[in-house]
Formats: C-alpha cells, structure tokens, sequence
C-alpha cells in the first residue's frame, strides 16, 4: 500500500520572517552562530538539495558519502529520511524539515523525491551565503517553483545585473514594508505603499498559504523591488539604469506585463478604497 504523502505546512512571507526562519534559526542554526554537529548535517542535506535539485534520500546519501559502497549509502540513507520525516524517540514525536516546511516531498513511497520548499531556498540562501554561481544553478533546477523569477533568471540577470541577487535581502528577512529609514530614501517612489500591499495582499494567509500563491507573492516583492528601488546615495544612479531597462523588457513581455500591471492596479483601488474611508471617518473633525 503506497504511504501517503506527508504535506509540508507553510505561510505567508510574514511567516517566513517571524516564524519559519527563527524557528529555522533555533533548529537548524544560522550564517553566525557556532552549528552543533547535528545542525551542521542537517545544512548539509539543505545545501545538496540547492545545489542538486529534486534528489532522493538515497540520490542525497550517494553525493555526500561519493561511494559505491552500499551498506554506507543505505545506513546514511536511513539517517537522512528520518530527518525529513522525524522520528519518535520513546513515544514523543521529533519534527523534521518537512514538519517546518523547508523541504517538500514530491511523491510517496521508498523512492520518494525531495525538494527545497521556497521557505527552504530563501532559508539556504540566507544561511549558506551562496556564491552568484551557485545561485545561479539553484534557479535554474527551481525554475518550476518559482517561474516568474527563475523561470526567467538570465533574462533578469542580463538586464538587473548584480541587482538581481538582491533576493537575498527577502532571504534575510526584511520585507521592506517597515523600515522607515529606507523608506524615507525612496520617498518619490510607490515603493513603500507597494511593499505594504505586497504584504497585506496575502495577509490571511499568514499560516497556511499554497505554495504557487506564495511564489505570485515572492515574484510582486523581486519585481517590485527591482523597478521601484532607486538605491541610496552613489548607487541611486545605477539603479535608475536598472529599473529603465526593467521597464522596458516588462513592456516588451506581454504576459509578464499584464500580471505586474494587474498587480499595480489592485494596488491603486485599494489605497482608493483605503482614503475613502479615511475621508470618511475625519468627516466628524470638521
């Protein structure tokens, strides 16, 4: 009788921030802090994961033991499975990644496939710090997962140039829907109403969110980010090559094009329906 397949549990970017990624932090271990030896194997399974793609337990066992040895492969291959799963040690359950939502498992069975979660990517690519190239292959073996971004990477890359790593401020936590200084600095654009709208798009979706919905919401922060960000200080200029030639590759992609511009117009009525109703309740002030 097949297994059934066990169902990773995710929010929202809200939750990514205030509960996945500490909780992650607390689990697994961050960029900073000293790893205990247990922490330290469990990045290791994340980090194969980023760098090979959708892999089995025992695809995972082969490439960090990288022997023909069997009996190695099957007891490392055990190890690694139960951290996906988690365990019960004298009858008290122990999560695993799938529990927290970095890893998701594609099919049921023993030959099961893994793979990053977007939580999981956002979480190695905070953590493991990786390098462009190795960024680079994650999003070409993810593009499914996240199909506006990666499924269109060396095009973004071409036009955005190092600017298109700036994901990794998602990673790290910081929406930039609150950071008043940043804020401040871009003060004649729409940045901070369309990061808030971003944010309060999905607002009910803080603990349970379907997994293509959160990538439409990881898609409207990148884009946003990367047309709107006008960068401080020396780097303002460049920034403003950057979101002219972002503009006009949206205008030249159709597809594209309609579903940021629905975006910016859900965004509009919105903030309409928004002051009216702050009209509304000063009226009794006058």
């Amino acid at each position: 009788m097949a297994q059934a397949v066990h169902s990773s549990q995710y929010g929202n970017l809200m939750s990514y921030k205030y509960y996945t990624r500490p909780k992650a932090y607390e689990v697994y271990g961050s960029f900073s802090k000293i790893k205990t030896k247990h922490q330290m194997g469990m990045q290791e399974v994340l980090r194969l994961m980023f760098e090979n793609g959708p892999c089995t337990t025992w695809d995972i066992a082969k490439l960090k033991l990288n022997t023909k040895d069997v009996a190695m492969i099957r007891e490392k291959e055990k190890h690694y499975r139960r951290l996906f799963l988690g365990r019960y040690d004298t009858k008290k359950k122990t999560g695993g990644m799938l529990d927290l939502g970095l890893v998701v498992r594609k099919k049921a069975g023993p030959y099961s496939k893994y793979r990053l979660s977007l939580h999981g990517i956002l979480y190695c690519t905070d953590v493991m710090n990786p390098s462009n190239d190795s960024f680079d292959r994650m999003a070409k073996m993810y593009a499914d997962v996240l199909p506006k971004v990666f499924g269109r990477w060396e095009e973004i890359k071409a036009i955005a140039g190092p600017d298109a790593y700036k994901i990794r401020v998602l990673a790290k936590g910081l929406l930039l829907n609150n950071n008043p200084d940043t804020m401040e600095a871009q003060s004649g654009t729409p940045l901070y109403e369309l990061m808030l709208f971003v944010h309060a798009k999905y607002a009910k979706r803080f603990e349970s969110i379907a997994e293509a919905e959160l990538a439409e919401q990881v898609s409207y922060w990148f884009y946003t980010f990367l047309l709107y960000y006008e960068g401080i200080g020396p780097h303002a200029k460049s920034a403003k090559a950057r979101i002219n030639k972002m503009k006009k590759m949206m205008r030249q992609d159709r597809e594209l094009f309609d579903w940021y511009g629905g975006f910016l117009v859900q965004a509009s009525d919105y903030y309409k329906d928004r002051l009216h109703a702050m009209e509304k309740n000063a009226k009794w002030a006058h």
